[in-house]
């Protein structure tokens, strides 16, 4: 999530004033002061000046190295679903990183002292759990937490680095010793969605093969009434936490829940695979380059059934957009050749069987459900930056398909 959203979200200055304070004073060992303000031209003190551009995600000094904006633009420079869009983003991003005019795009300025050393090699990254700093002179990142929520974000993150060895992660150099951030190997390259089709499918399919291993180590069968007590449960009490949600939005999401639970009545003695997913396995959230690969962003990381991952994978379901369209042509079996190939070699599925089919999408949008719900209940949040209100959205346009009838 970028920096333009969060903002509307939640108080995202405060938050990075907070953050990043305490995590300078214990890197550097001295106390810092981090102010965040609306952008001027002048600057009106002796501080260290850092500019804020929301819409590509980047905080950066004024001179700052075109080089550390690499692990960004691979994500803007081209728009897979928009391709049309590719040239207006091409020529944003230069604009927004240009020496000349960087500055005039960025709308806020932060201020930092005492300084900090060789900036120009440095950028701070929002994200919708931590923020990063990249220093690509040290060839680090340093991933933190950010104030106000849950560590389980920081936690799983390590836990995956320390459970499956051989998965393709990123090196973690250095953690706090509140396991509050971490230090890990900085790293740039393009999702296999971006690159050349035959590359990108065989970089695709090494990856899917390491979350299979990951699968079949953890799998194991549990029945589907627990299943979905554990997620009926979930939502319920991350139902109680909206606290700025009006009213009818929590009954909807409750009577999506219940009408979800309803279909899945009649086959709660069966068992269903669980096993330890990634929990937002997109191609954005992999990385390559002409040597290796990396899977990213495992804090959403979890025990799911064993289809979550493939349905994320093949809904793009992070995106809003097409979204009905797309789960249409998984219930039509209206699928490429390399997307039945995938769902073909999923360990723990038979989408063959169109009952066992139906639970795992059914049993999907639950967890999808507890996933959007789930993630708006930190109390800080303000508002609803739109996600909850254009998931049930979906969800209601699926529940009020033909297909999803009682089976």
């Amino acid at each position: 999530m970028k920096i333009s959203e969060l903002i509307k979200r939640e108080p995202f200055d405060r938050i990075f004033i907070e953050t990043f304070t305490l995590f300078l004073d214990e890197v550097f060992g001295k106390s810092h002061i981090v102010e965040w303000k609306r952008k001027s031209l002048t600057n009106s003190t002796l501080m260290q000046q850092w500019y804020c551009n929301p819409l590509i995600n980047s905080i950066f000094v004024k001179k700052v190295n075109p080089n550390v904006f690499r692990s960004i633009n691979g994500e803007y420079l081209d728009n897979p679903l928009k391709p049309w869009r590719s040239l207006l983003q091409k020529l944003y991003l230069h604009l927004s990183q240009n020496h000349i005019t960087s500055q005039f795009f960025a709308k806020y300025k932060i201020e930092i002292s005492p300084p900090l050393e060789d900036p120009s090699n440095k950028l701070i990254i929002g994200g919708n759990t931590k923020i990063r700093m990249i220093d690509i002179s040290k060839n680090i990142v340093y991933v933190i937490l950010k104030n106000g929520f849950d560590k389980k974000f920081i936690d799983k993150e390590i836990y995956i680095r320390e459970k499956f060895i051989n998965l393709p992660v990123t090196k973690i150099i250095k953690q706090s010793q509140n396991a509050l951030w971490f230090c890990e190997e900085y790293i740039h390259g393009i999702s296999p969605n971006r690159m050349h089709a035959d590359k990108g499918k065989e970089t695709l399919q090494k990856v899917v093969d390491h979350i299979h291993d990951m699968l079949n180590e953890t799998k194991k069968k549990i029945s589907l009434a627990k299943y979905t007590f554990r997620l009926e449960n979930e939502i319920d009490v991350a139902v109680k936490k909206l606290v700025f949600m009006e009213n009818n939005v929590k009954e909807r999401i409750v009577k999506i829940k219940r009408a979800l639970i309803e279909l899945l009545d009649d086959y709660m003695e069966m068992k269903v695979t669980i096993a330890y997913c990634h929990g937002d396995f997109h191609q954005g959230n992999i990385l390559a380059n002409e040597k290796k690969f990396w899977i990213l962003d495992w804090e959403n990381s979890g025990e799911k059934q064993i289809s979550y991952d493939l349905l994320i994978l093949l809904l793009q379901s992070r995106n809003v957009d097409g979204y009905i369209r797309r789960l249409n042509k998984i219930i039509q079996n209206d699928l490429t050749k390399d997307q039945n190939k995938l769902i073909d070699n999923w360990p723990g599925i038979d989408f063959r069987n169109v009952n066992l089919k139906k639970i795992n999408l059914v049993l999907f949008l639950l967890e999808e459900l507890n996933f959007y719900v789930s993630e708006t209940t930190n109390s800080l949040f303000i508002k609803d930056s739109g996600q909850i209100n254009s998931r049930l959205k979906i969800f209601e346009e699926a529940l009020n398909s033909t297909y999803f009838q009682k089976f």
